[in-house]
C-alpha cells in the first residue's frame, strides 16, 4: 500500500494534502530559507492518530517536519528533506483553565488568539513575548525559547508539564502529570510541577528541540492575574549603551513589571498606522532608544503600590541619571501611555498586517542571548557589516529584552526587506550571516540557532553539538524528525 494511502487510513482522506498550492504553501515559511518540496501533508486530530504517523515514519523510513500553525518565521518548519509535513494546528483545543493553580492546559495548536482573550474574560492574562502573530502557536513560542516581556522570575518560564511523542513513536508525560492518570478526579497530581519522579525538566529538554526529538502535543502553561491599575513610563536615550546603567538600577530595586527596550525604527513600526506616512514621521520625531517600563498592581491597595514603585524610580533617577528624562508620554504619539500596557500583553492584532511584515513586506530577525553590560560590543559589529551590504545603519530595527530583573538579556537586530525582490533577499541573506559571524566572535550567545547560523554555531560549540548528535540518535534512532536540524 503506497504511503498517502496508508496516511489516509490513519487521519482520513480528506486530511491528506498533496495539491500544489498546498505544497507550496507549506514548503515555504516567512524566512529567507528557500521553498522545499514534500511529499504531502497530513493533519492529524488527535494524539493517537499523531502517534500512529511517527511510527509509520519510522517503519516506512521517511521524514516528518513538524508545523504547528500557519506562521513560521525562521526556517526550521520548512522541509529539507522531502517527506510529510505534520499539521498539528487542528489540535487547538484549551482544554482547562485551572484558576486555583493559575495554569492552562492546551494543546500545541491553540493560539494566541484563542488563549488571551479567554483568559482575559476570567481576569487572567498569559506570558507573553512581544506583539507575537495571532495565529502563532502559544506552545511554540515557548518551547521556541522567546522571552515574555515580564521581569517577574515567578512567572520567567511559562512550561510545566508536557506530553511528548518521542522520535520513536513512544508516548511520555513529564512532571507531575506523569504521576498516576493526570487529571483524573481524586487524583492529587495536576500537572503544575515540570519535575516529576527523578530531576529531569523535560519542558527545559524540549526548548528548541520540538519536531527534532520528540513532539509535544500538549502541555500547561503559566498565568497571572491581570493588573488593577498600571502606568506607563518612558526613558528616551541617544545611544542603546545609555539605557544599560538605569535598567540595572530599576529592575534590581524590583520596580516595574513589563520592561523592554526599542529603537525608533521598531517602535515607530509598531505605532505606526497609516503606511508609509505615520511611520515616517515617527521615526523623525522618536527618541533614537526608549526604555519603556510599565508598572502594575493587582487588587489588594494598587494605588499605594504606584504611588511607592513611581517614588522609589523618580529617586533612582535624580539620584543616578540627573540627565535623563523621565516621561510618562513620547512626543507625537498621543495616548501611547494608556496603550501601551494593553498591546505588551496581547498578540498583534490579527486584522492588521503584521507588525514585522509592515515596513517592506519581510523582516529577518538576529537574535541572541547576552548581558545589558556587553550590548555597546555588539552595535558597531553589524552597522559595520550592513554598510558592506549598503544597507543603511538607521533602517535597522533593534528590539532589547531583559530577562530575570536584568541578569541578562536578548538582543535583537531586525533587517526589513521586499521578499518578492530575489536580488534584495539575496543581499540580507549575506548580510544576516556575516553578521551572525560578526556578534558570535563578539561572544554572542545563541540560544536559538536557527537556520542559516546554525552550522557556525554548532562549529563553535563542538561539544554541545555532538551531545545533541547523541540525544537526537537515542530519542530519534531512525532520523525521521525534521532531517538537517538538531534543534528548530
Amino acid at each position: 500500500m503506497a504511503i498517502k494511502e496508508q496516511l489516509s487510513e490513519i487521519v482520513g482522506k480528506d486530511n491528506v494534502l498533496d495539491s500544489p498550492e498546498v505544497i507550496q504553501r507549506y514548503g515555504a515559511d516567512n524566512s529567507l530559507e528557500p521553498a522545499r518540496s514534500f511529499t504531502c501533508v497530513v493533519r492529524p486530530r488527535t494524539v493517537t492518530e499523531t502517534q500512529k504517523v511517527i511510527q509509520l515514519a519510522n517503519e516506512a523510513k521517511f521524514a516528518v517536519v513538524l508545523q504547528s500553525s500557519g506562521v513560521h518565521f525562521n526556517g526550521g518548519a520548512v522541509p529539507k528533506a522531502g517527506g510529510v509535513v505534520l499539521d498539528l494546528s487542528r489540535m487547538s483545543r484549551i482544554t482547562e483553565i485551572d484558576e486555583e493553580n493559575k495554569v492552562a492546559h492546551l494543546q500545541i495548536g491553540a493560539t494566541w488568539e484563542q488563549l488571551q482573550p479567554e483568559l482575559e474574560a476570567k481576569g487572567f492574562r498569559s506570558l507573553i513575548p512581544l506583539l507575537p502573530h495571532a495565529s502563532r502557536s502559544v506552545l511554540m513560542d515557548w518551547l521556541e525559547k522567546e522571552l515574555p516581556v515580564v521581569q517577574n522570575l515567578e512567572y520567567a518560564e511559562p512550561l510545566l508539564s508536557l506530553q511528548i511523542i518521542w522520535g520513536t513513536g513512544e508516548l511520555f508525560v513529564s512532571g507531575s502529570a506523569s504521576i498516576h492518570h493526570f487529571r483524573n478526579p481524586g487524583v492529587p497530581s495536576d500537572g503544575i510541577a515540570p519535575l516529576g519522579p527523578g530531576p529531569m525538566s523535560f519542558d527545559t529538554f524540549l526548548h528548541g528541540a520540538q519536531g527534532t526529538m520528540g513532539v509535544v502535543t500538549w502541555a500547561t502553561a503559566k498565568f497571572e492575574p491581570l493588573p488593577t491599575l498600571t502606568k506607563t513610563f518612558f526613558i528616551p536615550t541617544d545611544r542603546a549603551e545609555d539605557a544599560v546603567e538605569p535598567i540595572y538600577k530599576i529592575l534590581r530595586r524590583r520596580i516595574g513589571y513589563e520592561c523592554l527596550v526599542l529603537n525608533n525604527i521598531n517602535l515607530a513600526t509598531i505605532l505606526a498606522e497609516r503606511w508609509p506616512e505615520d511611520f515616517s514621521n515617527l521615526r523623525t520625531i522618536l527618541p533614537p532608544w526608549t526604555i519603556i517600563l510599565v508598572v502594575g498592581a493587582l487588587q489588594r491597595r494598587p494605588e499605594e503600590r504606584i504611588a511607592y514603585e513611581e517614588e522609589a524610580l523618580r529617586d533612582i533617577m535624580a539620584s543616578y541619571f540627573p540627565g535623563f528624562q523621565l516621561l510618562t508620554s513620547l512626543p507625537g504619539t498621543a495616548g501611547i501611555e494608556r496603550m501601551m500596557p494593553e498591546m505588551l500583553r496581547k498578540p498583534w492584532p490579527k486584522d492588521k498586517t503584521y507588525w514585522k511584515h509592515a515596513n517592506k513586506g519581510g523582516c529577518q530577525d538576529l537574535m541572541f542571548m547576552t548581558t545589558l553590560d556587553r550590548v555597546e560590543r555588539f552595535m558597531p559589529a553589524v552597522v559595520e557589516v550592513a554598510s558592506k551590504y549598503q544597507y543603511p545603519a538607521n533602517d535597522i530595527g533593534c528590539y532589547i529584552q531583559p530577562a530575570q530583573y536584568g541578569r541578562a538579556c536578548q538582543v535583537e537586530f531586525s533587517f526589513y526587506y521586499n521578499p518578492d525582490d530575489e536580488a534584495d533577499r539575496e543581499r540580507i541573506r549575506g548580510l544576516y550571516v556575516e553578521a551572525a559571524a560578526a556578534v558570535l566572535e563578539q561572544g554572542a550567545y545563541f540560544n536559538r540557532p536557527y537556520p542559516l547560523v546554525a552550522g557556525m554555531v554548532y562549529r563553535k560549540h563542538g561539544d554541545y553539538a555532538s551531545l545533541l548528535k547523541r540525544f537526537k540518535k537515542h530519542y530519534d534512532p531512525n532520523g525521521i524528525l525534521n532531517p538537517g536540524n538538531l534543534c528548530f
